[in-house]
């Protein structure tokens, strides 16, 4: 049914499109997720993963908002943070609900849409230079079906004074939501810029988000980036995020999954130049039945170059989880420094974790190191606790609530972790 839906949305586009460049890489792209089809659990990257039940749903791909999307993010996270905000409903821009406070009119803040038109040079430069197409079904989808999204531009010796909210809402009140929102992100020499993406749902049906960002940070930029998927409900959620670093440059990431029945993140870092510090930080909590799969890969392209990974887990009920981490030393990489790690707490004897941290070196003057546990709290802490006179259920969740953030305060705006950490509590 879902290839079905696929078909019809990009005959209609087809018939409305205009010749250019923009359509044929979008035509290129469709026949490519034609050839690959949906990734089954035959293959390696997807072994763990089922997407069958997605694939036997009915999705629309233009679809209007019927919910109160305002009354809904009157409580929202962005709400509370002064910060320049775009929203995107069911894929289409809310100009009504976006808001740019930055004074800069040299930075570029808008949407993918408008981009095209007022800034074709720079959008023609990077747009679908950094994640590929080729073999890849998912991005082909995106590339091919993508509805609109953030464009920012962060010029030379520039930095963005307000963070800026990224917030995608699939509005499901009416049918099952097929959204393919797009983000470009560059960062020139020297600049610097905090991102926050977010996604919401509203409405019972069922939610298809497949998401795609590019991330060019040029020479001695400063890039911090944090991902938050809170879509409840009967929601799929698939995130691919390419990060392309030239020399000198710093990317702090986090990834924060607190809800979602079916979630897949899929985070790449490449670094090309010389003294890239890179940075991967995730936290996933899932319950019931669902599933998150992390899947990142660091690209180790230069000599003299650092990345630091941890991933946590808090597992509940019959959930299930995949950590599926790769750190690639390319021949000429010397001097790599690359750490990777995959903790997880079990709440339930029924839960579920699949961990694969992985190395491939092919320079000989590293330092790389992996690992990965699975267990229950300690039982040490939890002793001290009681000891000192607090009862189990609070002794339990302090525990939990200081493994979980550790992660949240990765993060580099204090109001944002104060809210996330309130986030996390609840979930506890």
């Amino acid at each position: 049914m879902l290839i079905e839906n696929i078909k019809t949305a990009f005959t209609q586009y087809k018939d409305q499109a205009e010749v250019s460049g923009f359509s044929t890489l979008r035509e290129q792209a469709y026949h490519e997720f034609e050839k690959l089809g949906l990734p089954t659990t035959k293959n390696e990257e997807w072994k763990y993963t089922n997407l069958k039940a997605l694939a036997n749903k009915d999705f629309e791909s233009t679809c209007v908002s019927s919910g109160n999307v305002k009354v809904f993010l009157q409580n929202a996270l962005l709400n509370k943070i002064t910060a320049n905000k775009l929203v995107f409903v069911n894929g289409t821009f809310n100009t009504e609900l976006s808001e740019i406070i930055e004074k800069d009119n040299s930075i570029f803040i808008t949407n993918l849409a408008q981009a095209r038109s007022l800034h074709a040079e720079i959008f023609n430069q990077h747009f679908g230079k950094y994640a590929n197409i080729e073999n890849n079904a998912l991005n082909s989808l995106n590339t091919a079906l993508l509805s609109d999204g953030a464009f920012i531009y962060v010029p030379t010796n520039k930095t963005v004074e307000f963070p800026i909210f990224i917030v995608n809402i699939a509005d499901s009140s009416d049918v099952n939501v097929l959204n393919q929102p797009r983000n470009l992100i560059i960062v020139e020499k020297s600049a610097a810029v905090h991102l926050i993406e977010m996604y919401y749902s509203l409405g019972s049906n069922s939610v298809f988000t497949n998401v795609v960002n590019e991330i060019y940070a040029n020479e001695n930029s400063h890039v911090e980036h944090y991902k938050i998927q809170q879509q409840e409900g009967e929601s799929y959620h698939n995130n691919f995020t390419q990060i392309f670093q030239e020399a000198n440059t710093n990317v702090n990431h986090v990834t924060l999954t607190l809800d979602g029945t079916l979630v897949r993140n899929n985070l790449h870092f490449y670094l090309n130049g010389q003294n890239c510090n890179s940075l991967l930080y995730g936290l996933y909590m899932p319950h019931g039945n669902c599933l998150v799969d992390n899947h990142t890969r660091v690209d180790h392209a230069q000599p003299n170059c650092n990345s630091n990974e941890l991933y946590k887990g808090i597992m509940m009920d019959k959930s299930v989880a995949v950590f599926n981490g790769k750190i690639m030393v390319h021949l000429d990489a010397q001097k790599t420094n690359a750490y990777q790690r995959n903790q997880n707490i079990l709440l339930s004897d029924e839960a579920t974790v699949n961990t694969k941290p992985q190395l491939e070196i092919f320079a000989d003057d590293v330092k790389c190191t992996h690992g990965a546990t699975i267990g229950q709290l300690d039982e040490e802490p939890m002793f001290y606790l009681r000891s000192r006179g607090i009862p189990e259920d609070v002794a339990r969740k302090m525990l939990l609530n200081a493994f979980a953030d550790d992660i949240a305060e990765k993060i580099k705006i204090p109001e944002l972790v104060t809210l996330l950490e309130e986030e996390i509590e609840k979930k506890l």
